[in-house]
């Protein structure tokens, strides 16, 4: 069994075919961790989770797209929905969409919210961090919360700190080509790695559209650059993901 820690299933990608993708996961025996990032996405999110034995859910909000209205719905909705969601997820920095100061301060704002609902829920928290991995750590420092690096692009220095913290380490489908994620495995312990996909993004092959399916190819990849068997990976990173969202299979 395999666990996708991070995907959306509940992208308009999917829309003329979703069931089947989700299909092909659960066939490859693949669970899979939904992230949302709007509200919309959160209840087609719970929609996914109650349909889809294996689709588990984690309710977050992209950080570009943040106002103090729907924020305040969000975490509304993150609190109504403690009882079915695994992970407040995924929220976080984002400094390669928000270049603007006085709006990065803002996004730190929001962040320190949800960091203070996670902990409030004793719920994991699934980080976004591009371009802002350092001020991430900083604001997570001292914090008394499980942490998931998703998709986490941060200097060696940066996964020494995180891993230094007991946090995972999400590794993309896009390791089969990215040098930098390729160098972040090498340099991170097996007991700290997750795999997933970020479908509809990050495929292995660039340009296509990726899936949950594919989950196992970041697991031959991690394999391969580590000399392990694939099932070690497989067993070590999905145990990493059950013990993190507290997943029943």
């Amino acid at each position: 069994m395999f666990v996708d820690v991070h995907c959306h299933m509940d992208f308009p990608q999917y829309n003329e075919d979703r069931h089947q993708v989700i299909q092909r996961a659960l066939d490859a025996q693949v669970a899979m961790v939904n992230s949302a990032i709007s509200l919309e996405g959160m209840k087609s999110t719970l929609d996914l989770a109650r349909k889809y034995e294996r689709v588990y859910p984690s309710l977050g909000l992209s950080p570009p797209e943040l106002n103090e209205s729907v924020v305040e719905k969000a975490l509304d909705l993150i609190r109504s929905h403690q009882d079915e969601i695994v992970g407040v997820g995924e929220v976080g920095l984002d400094y390669y969409w928000v270049k603007e100061r006085a709006n990065q301060e803002k996004e730190k704002k929001y962040f320190a919210r949800f960091i203070n609902l996670a902990v409030d829920l004793a719920k994991p928290l699934v980080i976004h961090s591009r371009d802002a991995e350092s001020d991430v750590l900083n604001m997570l420092r001292g914090v008394d919360v499980d942490v998931l690096l998703h998709c986490f692009s941060g200097s060696m220095d940066d996964v020494a700190e995180a891993v230094s913290r007991e946090y995972l380490i999400s590794i993309p489908a896009s390791i089969i080509y990215s040098k930098k994620k390729q160098n972040i495995v090498k340099n991170t312990p097996m007991d700290y790695i997750v795999l997933e996909t970020d479908s509809p993004f990050l495929s292995p092959k660039p340009g296509e559209r990726n899936e949950p399916v594919n989950v196992v190819k970041v697991a031959e990849k991690i394999a391969e650059i580590k000399a392990l068997d694939v099932e070690v990976v497989e067993l070590v990173s999905t145990e990493n993901a059950k013990q993190f969202y507290g997943l029943g299979f």
